[in-house]
């Protein structure tokens, strides 16, 4: 293969467009490009324009952190930045900057800690960091579950709220109610939407659902919280639609429907048996942006389908079109007439913008095609097999230097969830392991994302039929691929993963290396000590540790510790609260009691999505105790 090899620093020489919003005469994409900064330990971000006509790019901020923005006029944007120097740490500077070019200008200062912005009719709508306890440095109190929260830290009386600053009278007045936590924010067509979930000592799992109205002033409680996990809102012809999931009898979340709500009453108005606004896994993009507009009547919406990411649009009934149709992610999207202009990860390269016109799509940017043209990128092979009558998606990446005849090591990797889903996408961490003489493999087992909630739920039943299946699909991809050494393979695997990482070594001694990462060894101590545990073990399980102790043991990998014999590397976090460091701790004493060879690389400051979004010196460093640990035990 020729090209560059690629390496493990070599993720911060790519550009990740996000958060892409078009201008509301359509006439401009703007959007976020962010770069990863090794030296500094940080991500770069700043603003972008693309002339929607011309398809001309030019990058219009250059202060390095300015990712959230908003549409003020046609040509001007807000964004959120700090030009100022000091500033007090509750207090947001916004900036306004013209299309036409110039320098910024200070727009407003806001007295709170403002983290994402919109813009309507004269009104900056906020959501704010707001403490209800006052910060002390020496100590913590917690009086509530859950009392942290993964990537916010502690959050115990710590809510994210609605605050409306309205332009002509400068004043900021929050819309949220107080203790209420804010889930999603829809400003779009002169209505404002939000999700919220008010507590005080335990929080529910599903939020209500919050309109503003402009016209009066008035916050109104659509939905009660707890009754859906609301996805996406709008207006349609006077009626409020939304995407609502329910749950099913253990308490596990259903794929969200698509319902309508006329004179208080709610009424279905279609199945739809997909995911709205997830992703397919990659570290190769970034989140942000927006997942579902509406616009003429109709609501376009991106979500997981089989292995790939696609945006389908629903009329005023309910029934879908496929607007997508090539293979891969779309992540984000905006609207300008018949047009969809979205953030995509296509032909397995990195994101770029994409316009899409009459069923046509056209690739727009091309910020990451001179170094991805440099570099030895190893292809994805996307294959179907049949397992016990069903049909499922595997996945292969052969080394880069792959010659037929010679045997390589190769690695079984899992995705998280475990409704999660793989896809035939661009994955740096993948591509380094293929650069260094690995086979990498992975697939989509029972209880993965895309394909229905009959097929997702497997409730109970962790650590069989999906270890049954994930062992069958090694032994597809050694014969489909027979200089793949079936005698020197790995596995590991992210939260879901690494709870199926820590079970397999408990069950084979067919790998001869692990690496469980973020991952869960004890069902119970997750349950009482992690931001969703309370709520998602037991739905997961079928119950709690005092109504259901023994399932919940038995499904726990550390039962089966004393049955490895596989060298294990545990990678975690100290600020995981999703997994939190008691799962990594108790696998790694237990091998350690038992004899084995195991080791505990602990990341100070980071959470559970380090892999993708950690500092990135630390990911660096991830990469390399990983690649280390594999090739001592594969290669030596």
């Amino acid at each position: 293969m020729n090209g560059k090899k690629i390496e493990i620093g070599d993720f911060a020489v790519y550009k990740y467009p996000t958060n892409l919003a078009l201008s509301p005469d359509g006439a401009y994409a703007a959007f976020a490009v962010v770069e990863p900064n090794i030296e500094d330990n940080c991500y770069d971000s700043c603003i972008w324009l693309c002339n929607t006509e011309t398809k001309g790019i030019r990058q219009l901020t250059s202060g390095k952190r300015e990712r959230s923005f908003a549409w003020l006029d046609g040509e001007t944007i807000l964004f959120i930045g700090n030009r100022e120097g000091e500033k007090e740490a509750e207090e947001t500077f916004l900036y306004k900057i013209s299309v036409n070019g110039g320098e910024a200008e200070l727009f407003a200062d806001l007295p709170k800690n403002v983290s994402k912005i919109a813009y309507q009719n004269g009104a900056v709508y906020a959501i704010v960091r707001e403490s209800y306890y006052e910060k002390e440095k020496d100590y913590e109190v917690f009086d509530e579950i859950p009392f942290w929260n993964n990537g916010s830290k502690i959050t115990n009386k710590v809510r994210q709220r609605v605050y409306r600053y309205d332009l002509a009278s400068k004043e900021f007045a929050a819309l949220s109610p107080e203790y209420g936590e804010t889930g999603d924010l829809w400003v779009e067509n002169g209505t404002v939407f939000f999700t919220c979930n008010v507590f005080t000592d335990k929080k529910l799992r599903h939020y209500g659902l919050y309109e503003y109205r402009e016209s009066d002033g008035v916050v109104e409680l659509l939905i009660p919280q707890g009754e859906f996990s609301i996805s996406y809102a709008c207006r349609r012809a006077g009626r409020v639609d939304f995407f609502g999931a329910r749950e099913d009898s253990l308490g596990n979340i259903l794929n969200p429907e698509l319902y309508t709500l006329e004179n208080g009453e709610v009424r279905l108005l279609a199945h739809y048996d997909n995911t709205i606004g997830t992703a397919v896994s990659s570290d190769g993009f970034l989140a942000g942006g927006k997942t579902a507009l509406c616009r003429g009547g109709r609501i376009y919406a991106a979500g997981v389908v089989g292995s790939n990411v696609v945006i389908r649009s629903f009329d005023m009934d309910g029934a879908f079109r496929d607007e997508t149709k090539e293979s891969g992610s779309a992540l984000m999207l905006g609207l300008k007439e018949d047009e969809i202009w979205f953030v995509g990860m296509r032909n397995q390269g990195l994101p770029e913008i994409y316009r899409l016109a009459d069923g046509d799509e056209e690739k727009v940017s091309a910020f990451n095609d001179a170094v991805l043209s440099e570099c030895a990128v190893a292809p994805v092979e996307h294959f179907r097999y049949t397992y016990k009558g069903t049909e499922l998606d595997g996945f292969v990446i052969r080394p880069a230097d792959y010659s037929p005849g010679q045997k390589y090591p190769g690695i079984l990797t899992i995705h998280g969830g475990p409704k999660g889903a793989y896809g035939a996408l661009f994955s740096h961490e993948f591509q380094v392991y293929a650069a260094n003489g690995y086979f990498v493999f992975y697939t989509n087992p029972i209880g993965s994302d895309g394909r229905g909630n009959e097929f997702a739920d497997i409730a109970a039943k962790q650590g069989s039929i999906d270890y049954e299946e994930l062992m069958f699909f090694t032994d597809e991809v050694i014969r489909r691929n027979p200089d793949l050494d079936g005698e020197r393979l790995g596995v590991m695997g992210i939260s879901y993963g690494g709870f199926m990482s820590n079970w397999i070594i408990g069950h084979t001694n067919r790998f001869k290396a692990a690496v469980p990462q973020c991952g869960i060894s004890n069902w119970i101590t997750k349950t009482n000590t992690t931001d969703i545990g309370y709520s998602f073990n037991s739905a997961q399980l079928g119950g709690d540790a005092w109504t259901n102790y023994e399932k919940q043991w038995e499904l726990s990998p550390l039962k089966y510790a004393d049955k490895v014999k596989t060298p294990a590397l545990f990678v975690h976090c100290d600020e995981d609260y999703r997994c939190y460091i008691t799962e990594a701790l108790q696998m790694f004493t237990a091998l350690k009691y038992h004899g084995v060879p195991a080791k505990l690389f602990l990341i100070h400051g980071e959470h559970h999505g380090v892999s993708k979004n950690g500092k990135p010196k630390r990911r660096v460093r991830r990469l390399r105790e990983i690649l280390g640990w594999m090739d001592k035990w594969l290669k030596e």
